[in-house]
């Protein structure tokens, strides 16, 4: 079996009945029954059957479906210019009524193969989750260039980050809403003693240094070199900064440009 990583809040709605559409960037060609694994968490959650991939939907067909993917009315914009664009379909959603852990193989993201994995009946709750009935295929409407793309020439996902006073006298920018960019083991405990795996985060203007996310904050650990990069680039509250993904695991820090 095969066994799908999915952070949270996404693997709660999915496991909860709230979300039969896991958004991700591109198709994939695995179906049929996957363990469903919480992100960083070494467990497995459930199993669902992953039954089609729909095609990548445009901005207007991702308001219209947030029904079925759960992603929150102010994060669709996000979601749509990082290219969280494509529905892969769940049904039989069973949630275990205790999770199962299982062993992470270094350097798996998405994907953890699961061979001796066999889930047993007893494990199920009583009540599956609930199946949401899909809506009727949309029509895919012509491009009409409305695709948002970063403005500098760096390529790759990013996505903006507005600073506020907190921000800048705590030396720390918030990830929540760039989360999906990010690697799951990068995201360690709230101190030093439960650190994740290290990303490469280069400041613009500033150094490149590794370091990992405190997932009690979704910042940084590395405070220091975030207040020097805010004091280099000048940045004030109400300022935007970008995070942008140039590599697996490599990033770019710097304030963006007014559209």
């Amino acid at each position: 079996m095969k066994g799908l990583v999915i952070r949270s809040p996404w693997i709660d709605h999915i496991l909860a009945g709230k979300k039969t559409w896991e958004m991700r960037t591109r198709a994939t060609s695995i179906r049929g029954r996957i363990a469903l694994i919480k992100a960083g968490s070494g467990l497995i959650y459930g199993t669902a059957e992953l039954v089609e991939c729909k095609p990548s939907l445009d901005l207007e067909q991702l308001r219209a479906t947030q029904a079925f993917h759960a992603i929150p009315v102010s994060g669709i914009e996000d979601a749509f210019a990082n290219r969280w664009t494509t529905p892969w379909v769940l049904r039989d959603v069973r949630r275990f009524a205790r999770p199962v852990p299982y062993k992470h193989p270094s350097g798996a993201v998405t994907w953890i193969d699961l061979p001796t994995f066999q889930a047993e009946p007893g494990w199920t709750d009583a009540t599956p989750s609930v199946t949401v009935k899909e809506p009727p295929p949309a029509r895919q409407p012509p491009s009409t260039g409305e695709h948002r793309r970063p403005q500098h020439r760096v390529e790759g996902p990013w996505v903006d980050i507005r600073l506020t006073e907190g921000n800048l006298r705590n030396n720390h920018f918030y990830l929540r809403t760039a989360e999906s960019l990010l690697p799951s083991d990068c995201i360690g405990g709230s101190n030093k003693s439960d650190l994740g795996r290290a990303i490469r985060v280069t400041f613009e203007p500033g150094p490149s240094i590794e370091c990992d996310v405190a997932g009690d904050k979704m910042i940084l650990r590395a405070r220091a070199q975030v207040r020097d990069f805010f004091e280099r680039s000048g940045s004030r509250a109400g300022d935007m900064l970008r995070l942008t993904r140039v590599g697996e695991r490599e990033f770019l820090v710097m304030r963006s440009e007014p559209a």
